[in-house]
């Protein structure tokens, strides 16, 4: 007999088999494949959803040598990302886990990270930081590496004249390389510095940051000057 004509009278015999007989027909020939298709679907299904629900960092900040004083930082976040980006698809991301010592002697220092210090100069050089907040020490020992970009491609010229009427801006070689933001209520309540007691805090951008409007516009918002 030709394997579909048995095909045919298997199915038949089992369409008036009791009840029992067609679960145990289904168990021996459909199960299996059909918990194979299941799992696959939902693994499909879990990665396709991983890849497109994932937010993008629509502003990567690095919060150098701080800590938080509360649980999240969506409160300080949550205001300008309303605003300037679309939450559902970006973020912005505060990184606040890396701690330099630009001086081991100091004991007031967080002590010497130098696998941060690697992930930082990695991150420089991708472009993937676009803001870089921290005490003025650390500023310096990376403004001598070239880290950070001129103020004056990085503001208009009026704005740029009016942070310098208020003393806000910060020099090297007579070059503008950062913006003091010291007096930010918004990030104090937020974050406090763990470096250098005392210490002003700074405000750069890093050369080769991909966001540089949105970073400008952020550091404004810090320091309530929108």
């Amino acid at each position: 007999m030709p394997v579909m004509d048995e095909f045919k009278e298997e199915r038949e015999a089992i369409k008036h088999a009791p009840f029992a007989k067609k679960l145990e027909y289904f168990k021996d020939y459909y199960l299996l494949p059909l918990i194979i298709v299941l799992v696959t679907a939902g693994i499909a299904g879990s990665f396709f959803y991983s890849v497109f629900s994932q937010k993008k960092a629509a502003l990567y900040v690095s919060l150098v040598n701080f800590n938080l004083t509360e649980e999240s930082t969506d409160g300080l976040t949550a205001p300008f990302a309303e605003e300037r980006i679309n939450p559902r698809r970006e973020e912005i991301f505060l990184d606040y886990s890396s701690f330099i010592s630009s001086d081991e002697n100091e004991l007031n220092f967080i002590k010497y990270g130098y696998e941060d210090e690697q992930r930082l100069f990695s991150m420089v050089m991708t472009g993937t930081i676009d803001l870089f907040i921290t005490g003025e020490d650390v500023i310096d020992r990376y403004a001598e590496q070239d880290w950070f970009d001129d103020l004056r491609t990085v503001y208009d010229e009026t704005l740029l004249a009016k942070l310098e009427r208020e003393g806000r801006i910060k020099y090297r070689n007579g070059v503008p390389i950062a913006v003091n933001i010291s007096d930010s209520e918004l990030l104090k309540r937020y974050f406090y510095y763990n470096g250098k007691a005392e210490e002003e805090i700074y405000a750069g951008f890093p050369a080769g940051g991909q966001h540089r409007t949105l970073a400008v516009q952020f550091v404004q918002y810090l320091t309530g000057q929108e």
